[in-house]
């Protein structure tokens, strides 16, 4: 894995049977907590811009915090786009012939350059944790949204899509990747807008004449101490709260839970605000240094806003469209808090919803059971 050559990161390419990537390369798995978590981070032709400005260790540290925090893996996912059915067919051939009969001519120069690319990051990421194993793919597509969403498993698998990388402009039926990845895809789907605190140096500085990337190993990222956790009743308040703690101990960062209600609210609505809080207490776990906040206010939104520029990290869960279903505290919440250019904000879309929330709703049960 430290090995800087091109042959340390393969190439594949959507095989024409219906058999999917995660099903390829034993991606499966169970819900809660498996050995075989993989988190999947798509990587487009965009980052490989050194005017993209994002630092390489930041973009890399929630993706092996995630991973490690369920004793996973973290796959970087070369995704390359070529024109037509024709080429991807030549890359095929390409990868089943021998070392010695290949002529890498005969595939796109853009495949043989990400694997370089890749193999670079690998090494970055090894030395951020080297416990969690971090492996790269090139993935050969016509079209990247399609690429992504095939690669993609359905159990034991997390994709974490990095914003301002690129996947705004891919678009299919009128929605850009990022869009559809978290209508469609069939597992969890984290969502990231890397603010202004990632730290200095870009994620590649281009040797052009060379056509590969410079060392990496001088980038610095700026620590996490200080994550905000808005919590809602919606389905994917348990995930954001997952990733919360998987950043925490990462970074031995503390954790602020905040709720709000509004000045009129019930007495019942007070408590199950409390509820909430306590609920989420459970998730972080004792290991996470935590505080819990129910505030009042009429305008939410500008109580979270606020509150995430006072913090270094923002988890928050995806406002739930799909069904309909529009939780008052979040609907406007994630689109502002994507806008503000200097917070971090990681968005978790859970694939099991209420699975998830009566699974540490019954843990906790049985342990106030036990005491």
């Amino acid at each position: 894995m430290s090995d800087n050559s091109e042959a340390t990161v393969p190439i594949t390419v959507p095989a024409v049977s219906a058999e999917s990537e995660a099903d390829s390369h034993g991606y499966g798995g169970g819900v809660i907590r498996r050995p075989d978590y993989t988190v999947v981070v798509p990587v487009v032709s965009d980052l490989f811009d050194g005017d993209t400005g994002i630092n390489a260790r930041r973009f890399l540290q929630t993706a092996i915090a995630l991973a490690n925090d369920n004793d996973g893996r973290v796959l970087l996912l070369g995704i390359t786009e070529v024109a037509d059915e024709t080429t991807t067919e030549r890359v095929r051939e390409y990868t089943r012939s021998d070392d010695g009969d290949r002529d890498e001519r005969s595939i796109p120069e853009t495949v043989t350059e990400r694997q370089t690319q890749l193999a670079q990051i690998v090494n970055v990421a090894e030395d951020i944790d080297p416990a969690v194993s971090v492996r790269a793919l090139v993935r050969v597509v016509t079209d990247t949204t399609q690429g992504i969403l095939a690669a993609l498993g359905s159990n034991g698998t997390a994709v974490l899509l990095l914003r301002g990388a690129g996947f705004e402009e891919s678009r299919l039926l009128g929605k850009n990747t990022i869009d559809t990845v978290v209508d469609e895809a069939e597992c969890d789907v984290f969502v990231e807008n890397i603010g202004g605190r990632a730290g200095t140096g870009a994620l590649y500085v281009p040797d052009v004449e060379g056509h590969t990337v410079a060392s990496l190993a001088e980038s610095t990222a700026k620590p996490v101490e200080s994550i905000l956790l808005p919590v809602g009743t919606g389905p994917h308040a348990a995930l954001a709260s997952e990733a919360a703690r998987a950043v925490a101990r990462a970074f031995d960062a503390s954790v602020t839970v905040l709720h709000v209600v509004s000045p009129d609210a019930s007495a019942e609505e007070r408590s199950d605000a409390r509820g909430l809080l306590t609920f989420t207490e459970h998730v972080l776990g004792s290991e996470v240094e935590l505080e819990t906040e129910l505030r009042e206010a009429t305008d939410p939104t500008a109580v979270i806003i606020e509150e995430a520029q006072n913090h270094d990290f923002t988890s928050i869960g995806s406002p739930e469209r799909k069904f309909g279903l529009r939780d008052l505290l979040f609907e406007p919440v994630q689109e502002t808090l994507v806008g503000e250019k200097n917070v971090t904000v990681l968005m978790g879309r859970d694939t099991d919803r209420t699975m998830r929330s009566l699974y540490y709703r019954y843990t906790r049960a049985m342990e106030n059971s036990d005491t």
